[in-house]
């Protein structure tokens, strides 16, 4: 893949315009289209109900989504917050690049990964920065592992 850049002076100051070139459309060229038709409509922060208080919360604070029943467990840098709700609702709402689901009742941001370590059973133990540790299980290990090229 090569990538080059032009400036074009007939742009707006926040107009970006991408082309994209290759021999024949692929499985490859439609994932990069899709990948970028998403960059454009990225929110980078997510709302949180918290009693009576709404609380944005960047993408990248974010470290961990657990869920417990009807109550969701967000896991900031700092500080955690419970809300009620469903995890593939959450899923929907954060972004793609950097969130991944690591078990039936957890997801993580890829970006916050400290060590993966192996257990006994085939599952393995996500650190997290924050000094959270998820288990990541065996149904969803082969995804993780490919989200960061190993």
């Amino acid at each position: 893949m090569k990538i080059s850049f032009e400036q074009d002076a007939t742009l707006k100051p926040n107009e970006i315009e991408v082309l994209v070139r290759a021999a024949q459309l692929s499985s490859d060229v439609t994932t990069l289209l899709t990948t970028l038709g998403q960059l454009e409509n990225r929110r980078q922060t997510l709302p949180v109900t918290v009693d009576d208080t709404v609380v944005l919360l960047a993408f990248d604070d974010i470290v961990a989504v657990e869920v417990f029943g009807d109550q969701l467990t967000i896991h900031s840098q700092t500080k955690d917050y419970t809300v009620r709700g469903q995890l593939k609702t959450m899923i929907e709402k954060l972004d793609n690049n950097n969130f991944i689901q690591i078990s039936r009742n957890s997801i993580l941001n890829l970006d916050k990964i400290t060590a993966l370590e192996a257990e006994f059973s085939g599952n393995m133990t996500a650190r997290m920065q924050n000094g959270l540790k998820l288990t990541v299980s065996r149904k969803y290990l082969g995804d993780l592992k490919q989200r960061l090229g190993m």
